[in-house]
């Protein structure tokens, strides 16, 4: 396949106020790059480096109201998307204690996620029952070439 055929789908976390839980809200992308080589992420990255994945988003510029627009949504960096009443209309990538992750493929529903309707919540259950789920451990935008380069372990 060539480069940027892929599909994944981002999983963004909010923990909300008072609520038991995270939410996870999807987002599918199509047209992203997605290499999961582990010689190529090696040469690249270092021998060192744990990362399993390493994904190439597109973005455009959505002008004034959405300076970075990933797909139909607008980007936003991971305090400001906390922060949105609306977390569905938009999308981050967030690594750290709080990480987002992403699944190769397309996730067939756009709503919401609770993480209370999976024992051990939604990430470790898809992480036991799948192939293809890594956790976001690093996101950088570059302008040049409109892109995100996002790690995944």
């Amino acid at each position: 396949m060539g480069m940027y055929s892929d599909i994944v789908t981002i999983f963004n976390r909010k923990r909300p106020i008072g609520f038991a839980g995270d939410i996870w809200y999807p987002t599918v992308l199509a047209g992203v790059d997605l290499n999961t080589d582990r010689a190529a992420i090696a040469a690249r990255y270092g021998y060192t480096c744990t990362d399993k994945a390493i994904l190439h988003v597109r973005w455009t510029d959505g002008g004034p109201e959405a300076p970075v627009l990933v797909g139909d949504k607008p980007w936003d960096p991971p305090l400001l998307w906390r922060q949105r009443e609306d977390p569905a209309g938009a999308l981050t990538f967030a690594p750290g204690e709080t990480f987002d992750f992403f699944i190769v493929g397309a996730w067939p529903d756009t709503a919401p996620v609770q993480d209370s309707d999976y024992r051990q919540g939604f990430y470790d259950h898809l992480n036991r029952t799948r192939d293809g789920v890594y956790a976001i451990t690093s996101a950088a935008i570059f302008s040049v070439i409109p892109h995100f380069e996002i790690t995944g372990r």
